[in-house]
């Protein structure tokens, strides 16, 4: 599914950084090139990651953001690169959702190199914990069969020797060593930097854009800063994706869903132990960041779009957090927020290209897994700009275009 040749070009990125970054191109001066090969819509994860490994492969890539690089649901995310522990009921998702993960692994050494940028990797492990023995069966901790080196099972005295900090309550816990996290903003703009350093094009601010099409398919785009000629256009704008997409006569719904999200810190004075690895629960995660916090979310608001935190939902998360590490009652409050999410009928994203339309694609409605399938989803469009199918790269789920003109799947 993963382009052979892309892994090995990108191997060689660093030795040729420095003749790169001298071909290098800047937004200085931009406004007076408007064509390009592929123009990305959206300056989210899913479109700078699709920005990178485009550019990584030698193609022309303009990518456009109408306000600014991870300002939107990138920038709320926990950064959870959860590939064994979401509980996937499709086993194209878990393969994706694996082979993501392998990707992001291979390429942290670049993205640092290109863009200058630490983001945050750290393979810490995660743990979901189990209150009672009749939860081993519960539709919150069951999965799919793994292998022992993937997921490990901890009794009670090994959880509460290898994780001191969590509650004393549980009956056990699965640990599963192979589970990482990244800081999402700074994920999202390593990877635009990094595009750029490749010769991407990037504008910020670009706003009213619309699709040009004709009887031949994409043309370009109409844009607050004017016209623009293209071969494809990728859209990879998350809710908005719908709106583009209508325009050119296709039907790919998405629902917004809300969630909110909290930051603590532990301090040395209170004499609590912070954790050291992430708690997946079936209720809460908790995720201890590389910028020495710890993140705790999220609630889950379907339908609604609003970015303001309510005091109900952040009690909630602290409340479930603290059940599951007590600490976090005595841990000093940073900050709250909130990020929109983008979600599909079916959970599956709307991946690769539109058959009715040609040189239309669509990378959005990710849902809570943007972060996590960032790296997947920009190699996947570039193997389909490059003329793969969906049944070669075995996402046949994913296609675009599988619900009809009425929102229905066929």
């Amino acid at each position: 599914m993963v382009n052979d040749g892309a892994r090995v070009r990108r191997r060689s990125i660093n030795r040729d950084l420095r003749k790169t970054l001298s071909r290098s191109r800047t937004n200085a001066g931009i406004h007076g090139k408007l064509h390009a090969e592929t123009i990305v819509i959206g300056g989210g994860v899913i479109g700078c990651a699709i920005a990178y490994e485009l550019a990584a492969r030698g193609q022309d890539v303009l990518l456009l953001e109408r306000a600014r690089i991870a300002e939107g649901a990138s920038c709320a995310a926990a950064g959870m690169i959860a590939a064994d522990s979401e509980h996937f009921s499709s086993p194209m998702m878990a393969n994706l959702a694996t082979m993501s993960r392998q990707l992001l692994h291979e390429q942290c050494e670049q993205l640092s190199s290109l863009s200058g940028m630490h983001i945050g990797f750290q393979q810490i492990g995660f743990i979901t914990p189990v209150r009672l023995e009749k939860d081993l069966n519960s539709d919150s901790t069951a999965t799919a069969p793994r292998s022992i080196t993937s997921e490990i099972w901890w009794d009670v005295i090994k959880a509460q020797q290898k994780a001191p900090w969590l509650s004393k309550n549980i009956y056990g816990a699965y640990y599963r060593p192979l589970e990482c996290d990244v800081l999402p903003v700074n994920l999202t703009q390593a990877y635009a930097k990094s595009a750029q350093a490749l010769g991407a094009r990037i504008i910020e601010g670009v706003h009213h854009v619309n699709l040009r099409v004709d009887a031949n398919g994409v043309q370009g785009v109409e844009t607050s800063i004017g016209t623009m000629t293209c071969r494809n256009v990728i859209v990879a704008n998350g809710l908005q994706g719908e709106v583009l997409m209508k325009q050119a006569g296709l039907q790919l719904p998405t629902m917004p869903v809300k969630g909110e999200i909290a930051a603590v810190q532990f301090s040395d004075h209170t004499g609590q132990l912070a954790p050291d690895k992430t708690v997946y629960a079936d209720d809460i995660y908790i995720v201890p960041k590389a910028n020495g916090e710890v993140w705790i979310g999220a609630t889950v608001l379907q339908g609604e779009s609003d970015l303001h935190v309510s005091a109900a939902g952040l009690q909630k998360l602290l409340e479930r957090a603290a059940s599951w590490v007590p600490g976090i009652a005595e841990a000093q409050f940073v900050r709250a927020w909130a990020g929109v999410r983008p979600s599909t009928p079916d959970g599956l994203p709307y991946l690769g290209a539109c058959e009715s339309m040609p040189g239309l694609y669509a990378a959005f409605g990710h849902h809570r897994n943007g972060i996590l399938l960032s790296a997947v989803t920009g190699s996947l469009l570039a193997d389909f700009i490059g003329g793969k199918s969906s049944e070669e790269l075995n996402v046949q789920g994913c296609r675009p275009e599988r619900f009809n003109k009425r929102g229905i799947l066929h």
